[in-house]
């Protein structure tokens, strides 16, 4: 109870800071930003910006035609290691499922990408609403593989997991869309992340699923959460001192992409396992 009146607490002050910048932004949408350095009055091809972050990677410094180009281009790194999942899904002949959260994953990457190059609205939605699409997936395949809800034995169960999966996301699509409630957004996703790891560690904690391999994919997908969200918090918080420096950005944004997708590599693998210890364990009954 404690701990579900402190997220209770944490969602609602998200919920009013966030109303108060729908009432701006409904205005001047594009002069209310996240995250902006002040010391960036750079345009190009895709000005003025009409996302409601801006990162701390000064804008159309390498080419005119990319808002953000390293957050931009370590975007597709995602994509990238999503395409040698799909193409080893097919070999292997995997569940259709793990296809479909592969793609969710790729899309993420070509989502965030066209975000960072063009910092618009349309791009924000195409990078933040797969990448809870994409969480939607896991949480059904993490939920579905539990020794308790097989397949043939809860046909209803099964039915009504998808039903209620496309209601939440064509209901997160619409509210989203309206606004891009950017705490609001965050508390979310972090909530569904922190969910589906220890939906994970449950499932590790069951017969056949106790293994080595996956206590050691479980943690470091777990693991790498902690260097990634250090990148992401020290480029907002010192944003304005790292690009006051000489010029010199690390560009800990572009960073996060990486390390988020190598996470996400290894998380898909991971779920894989235990699917596959799953189907082994039940054909041995």
């Amino acid at each position: 109870m404690l701990i579900f009146h402190i997220l209770s607490s944490i969602i609602f002050r998200a919920v009013i800071i966030e109303a108060r910048v729908v009432l701006i932004s409904q205005t001047h949408r594009s002069d209310v930003k996240h995250f902006e350095s002040k010391l960036d009055t750079n345009t190009g091809y895709w000005s003025p910006s009409t996302s409601s972050i801006d990162w701390c990677e000064r804008n159309y410094v390498v080419t005119q035609y990319i808002a953000e180009f390293w957050n931009c281009i370590s975007s597709l790194v995602m994509s990238l290691l999503a395409g040698i999942l799909f193409i080893r899904g097919l070999y292997n002949k995997i569940e259709n499922r793990f296809l479909l959260l592969t793609l969710s994953f790729g899309i993420v990457g070509f989502g965030s990408a066209y975000f960072h190059g063009t910092l618009t609205h349309l791009g924000q939605m195409a990078d933040e609403l797969p990448m809870v699409y994409s969480m939607i997936i896991s949480w059904f395949i993490l939920f579905r593989m539990d020794k308790f809800n097989k397949l043939k034995d809860k046909t209803y169960a099964f039915d009504l997991a998808i039903v209620f999966g496309i209601f939440y996301a064509v209901l997160w699509t619409y509210l989203h869309s309206l606004q891009t409630f950017v705490i609001l957004f965050q508390v979310h996703f972090t909530l569904m992340v922190l969910g589906a790891i220890i939906k994970m560690i449950f499932l590790y904690r069951q017969t056949q699923h106790h293994t080595n391999s996956v206590m050691y994919l479980i943690m470091i997908y777990a693991g790498l959460i902690v260097p990634a969200l250090t990148c992401w918090i020290i480029d907002q918080q010192l944003c304005e001192q790292m690009n006051s420096i000489g010029g010199f950005n690390p560009q800990l944004h572009a960073w996060w992409h990486i390390i988020c997708a190598i996470d996400s590599h290894v998380g898909i693998i991971c779920i894989e396992a235990m699917r596959l210890l799953s189907i082994k364990y039940q054909q041995h009954q």
